[in-house]
């Protein structure tokens, strides 16, 4: 029987996966830290509205990614990371995180939790996001979804 991960552990394991594929940590945001890197949409005149933190931002040659995680599949986070995809009014910010690091591609995509009853749940929402990785009990990472071929 699985057991639930927490969110938390779920962007571990993707942290620990990404560094060992090479992959710069930009930015990184477990539930309630406050430590993750706020996004603002272009022209805001608030503090907060519209405001993002994704959970992991990461950089390798020319490519970013932004990840929202779960400890299990959301659709309402879908919906999110495909607003995210088709927006240009957070370019701005990312361009100021991104510093002196060369990127021509930006992909938004998620992660939760291996489940086969879940994860077959969430297939009808993954052309909503650029990307779809599953930790596993073993905290093992598959990419579900790559159509970009970020990953490999």
């Amino acid at each position: 029987m699985e057991r639930r991960m927490t969110e938390e552990q779920v962007t571990k394991a993707i942290i620990r996966w990404l560094e060992a594929a090479g992959w710069e940590i930009l930015s990184f945001d477990y539930p309630q830290s406050g430590t993750g890197r706020v996004l603002h949409p272009a022209f805001s005149t608030s503090k907060t509205e519209g405001s993002i933190i994704p959970d992991i931002i990461a950089h390798k040659d020319s490519t970013l990614v932004f990840f929202e995680n779960k400890s299990r599949y959301t659709y309402s986070d879908f919906e999110k990371v495909e607003r995210l995809r088709h927006t240009d009014a957070y370019d701005q910010d990312i361009a100021l995180l991104a510093e002196n690091r060369h990127f021509g591609r930006t992909f938004y995509g998620i992660g939760f939790q291996y489940g086969q009853h879940l994860t077959e749940k969430s297939r009808k929402s993954w052309p909503m996001a650029d990307f779809v990785l599953t930790v596993g009990d073993d905290f093992s990472i598959t990419p579900q979804y790559d159509p970009h071929h970020i990953f490999g």
